[in-house]
């Protein structure tokens, strides 16, 4: 036997031998109960203190009005609006040219992949950017949902990244 598999052995008897120590654990349930009461008791204390600072938040509806439920007076912030849309477009935009500009480079034996950790294959360029562009556009996303400041960093860093890829793809034409 290699020492790979000597070595998955081993690892695997300790993780089952901890499997077996846990299960035969007490469990404190005394503590388990005190916990799961304060967590109750918490919950509830804080439903009613929003309830009552809830009936300040609704409007009270206007007799032109024809929908017969309250609105909240606040406002969501939109997520998909133009300025979101138009930096993970241009970051999406780039990076296929630079996938483009790269293919055609190394289809004429002018130059090579720069990233050692990105694939020379068509497939493997498109596969690996577009996993890239879209965890960008999902953390940008979801930075934005949470109304943070900077949402527009992670395509702004792969628009950078992917601009100098271009400017060498054209370079090297």
């Amino acid at each position: 036997m290699n020492k790979l598999c000597r070595t998955l052995l081993c690892l695997f008897l300790i993780a089952y031998g901890l499997h077996c120590l846990a299960q035969n654990a007490k469990v404190p349930f005394r503590q388990i109960e005190r916990d799961a009461q304060l967590t109750a008791n918490l919950n509830i204390s804080d439903r009613v203190e929003a309830l009552s600072h809830s009936s300040e938040a609704y409007a009270a509806p206007s007799a032109s009005s024809s929908s017969s439920y309250m609105r909240p007076s606040y406002k969501q912030p939109r997520v998909l609006d133009s300025k979101y849309l138009l930096i993970n477009g241009l970051h999406l935009g780039m990076a296929a040219l630079d996938i483009g500009l790269t293919q055609h480079c190394i289809a004429n034996h002018r130059c090579r992949e720069g990233n050692p950790l990105m694939p020379s294959s068509l497939a493997g360029q498109v596969g690996m950017d577009s996993a890239l562009v879209g965890s960008g556009a999902f953390i940008s996303f979801r930075l934005k949902k949470a109304d943070s400041k900077l949402w527009w960093l992670s395509p702004v860093a792969g628009i950078s990244a992917h601009t100098a890829g271009v400017l060498s793809g054209l370079i090297n034409r």
